[in-house]
């Protein structure tokens, strides 16, 4: 067993490195990455807790393996072997590696097997000390070449959140090498001098021990399947067969030169209703389509960073598309591009933008939005029907009102059938006395903070706010200053109960000599009319007319 430092120039450099690769699920993307690189058939993610509790992930290929200068390289820091056309190149990402309790790579090649362990990397970090390792050869295992690394303890709180079955499958599928897109890509034959294996996807392999969920997943970005005549969901209200609807659009590529430098880029993706999108991802908590669905730029067919302003539609969610550039040039933690002010990149983004423009949105637009909005006209007139039958059946339901000489033929059920009720009795000459202190309407509108202005039997205007049920005044926004009088159809509200209006004054009910008022102290009193007690009025007398009659 030999014993060596990692080479590393700064190590605070090396610490901040691994610290700002803040997404745990970096470690997954990364060791993937790798495993692809030494072109692997099959990857095995497996996460559990040893005998002593400490949570660990485990992830397996059958690659190439790596020899004991390749096992240096893992550990130093920017010390990358890979050609040009590996995913990565600078040799950072497995750093996300060194926030955890202990490493162990244990890989074959060559009939040779080499162990590697690295002991508490990140409390060493955090001492400003540079973790060692070590690297022994021990005995090959037939037909096992690839590579194995294991993480123990790494440095984050309740890691079965993130490192769980349904979290790992959907990362993967979407954010690592295990869900790359460049298959659909392998005919163009240009491409094989920029990226490993365009033919390639293995197959992978997630065992979450502590949930008890094994199943293998393909190793391919997942679209929706095509479906342009989709068919109805009877449980959707509204979006019965868009909700359905799936539309791909590409394989898209374009190069040039600039600058005598060749500029390339590929674009694939879908536009899709509801159920589509949802089928190919799994939100996290709180998470929501449009927060998950758009455009992403991708290097090495990774998607690594939104970009959904190259859509100029609102519904740039409906959109489900990918566009990889080997010429972005990517920030450490491969979540950003560096260079989006070169003027490579530059051509690459204004030529998607033009593809969106010129090809993707004529025929979404005229398509799957078309359907859409008639889906929205169709459901909209379906509701409108739907309202009117059942104000209909409430209509015949409502009590009559037996009064001769008014048009009212139902009692009120809203406050402005309220209005109108009271407009029919003023109207009338034999009932309008029925209404005391209001002689006439002046003036209605509903945008007024109060409904009325009527007048009194000598002309003076009187503000008058009118409710289907009293207790309304206390629930809407009407201050103390804005009414001089209350109309109601009903008192829903005990005598003597206090209550407070919007502005804080508070007012108290009272009933004197069957009059009702609301009364603030000794300052004022608001008299109150209600319409109900004033048609059983009305109908008390109209019957004991008839019975004279």
């Amino acid at each position: 067993m030999q014993e060596y430092i990692p080479v590393v120039k700064d190590i605070s450099l090396y610490r901040e490195i691994a610290k700002n690769l803040v997404n745990p699920l970096e470690l997954p993307r990364e060791a993937i990455s790798n495993s692809m690189d030494a072109e692997c058939k099959n990857i095995n993610i497996e996460v559990c807790r040893n005998s002593k509790g400490i949570f660990c992930i485990e992830i397996e290929d059958d690659g190439c393996g790596m020899d004991r200068d390749n096992i240096n390289s893992f550990f130093n820091l920017g010390d990358s072997r890979k050609d040009v056309r590996s995913i990565g190149e600078k040799g950072l990402g497995t750093k996300i590696f060194f926030k955890s309790k202990r490493i162990i790579v244990e890989t074959q090649r060559e009939n040779k097997r080499l162990r590697a362990e690295m002991i508490e990397p990140w409390q060493k970090l955090s001492n400003n000390m540079i973790p060692s390792y070590t690297i022994e050869e021990i005995t090959t295992q037939t037909g096992r070449n690839g590579t194995i690394v294991i993480i123990e303890g790494y440095n984050m709180d309740n890691p079965e959140k993130t490192f769980n079955f349904d979290t790992l499958k959907d990362y993967i599928l979407w954010f690592t090498a295990g869900g790359s897109f460049k298959t659909l890509f392998a005919t163009f034959k240009e491409l094989n001098n920029y990226v490993k294996n365009m033919q390639v996807a293995p197959r992978i392999f997630i065992n979450d021990k502590i949930n008890n969920i094994k199943e293998e997943i393909a190793g391919t970005h997942q679209f929706f399947p095509p479906q342009e005549n989709p068919p109805m969901d009877i449980n959707e209200k509204v979006y019965k067969r868009s909700v359905n609807y799936c539309r791909h659009f590409g394989p898209y590529h374009r190069s040039t030169n600039i600058n005598g430098e060749y500029v390339s880029f590929q674009m694939y993706g879908t536009v899709s209703g509801y159920n589509c999108r949802r089928s190919v991802c799994k939100l996290k908590p709180n998470e929501r389509l449009k927060g998950r669905f758009g455009l992403y730029l991708a290097k090495d067919f990774i998607a690594f960073s939104k970009k959904s302003n190259l859509i100029s539609d609102p519904n740039y969610h409906h959109f489900h598309i990918l566009v990889n550039s080997q010429n972005f040039e990517l920030t450490a933690d491969r979540n950003n591009i560096s260079n989006e002010d070169d003027p490579k990149i530059k051509w690459v983004l204004d030529s998607v933008k033009k593809i969106i423009s010129d090809d993707i949105m004529p025929i979404t637009e005229n398509v799957y939005f078309k359907m859409r909005r008639e889906e929205e006209e169709l459901s909209y007139i379906i509701e409108k029907n739907l309202l009117l039958n059942n104000r209909l059946k409430q209509f015949v339901e409502l009590r009559d009102l037996n009064i001769d000489g008014i048009p009212i033929v139902k009692v009120p059920d809203n406050e402005a059938q309220a209005i109108i009720l009271l407009t029919a009795i003023l109207s009338n000459d034999k009932y309008k006395k029925n209404i005391n202190g209001i002689e006439s309407i002046a003036h209605y509108s509903h945008q007024s903070t109060t409904d009325l202005i009527c007048l009194d039997s000598k002309g003076k205007a009187k503000l008058v706010e009118v409710e289907y049920l009293l207790s309304n005044i206390f629930k809407h926004e009407h201050p103390y200053k804005t009414f001089d009088y209350i109309i109601c159809w009903k008192i829903d509200m005990e005598v003597n109960e206090r209550r407070k209006l919007v502005d804080g004054v508070e007012l108290k009910l009272i009933k004197d000599n069957n009059l009702w008022y609301l009364k603030y102290g000794v300052e004022k009193i608001i008299p109150i009319i209600v319409l109900f007690d004033v048609v059983k009025e009305i109908e008390k007398k109209d019957l004991e007319i008839q019975c004279i009659i």
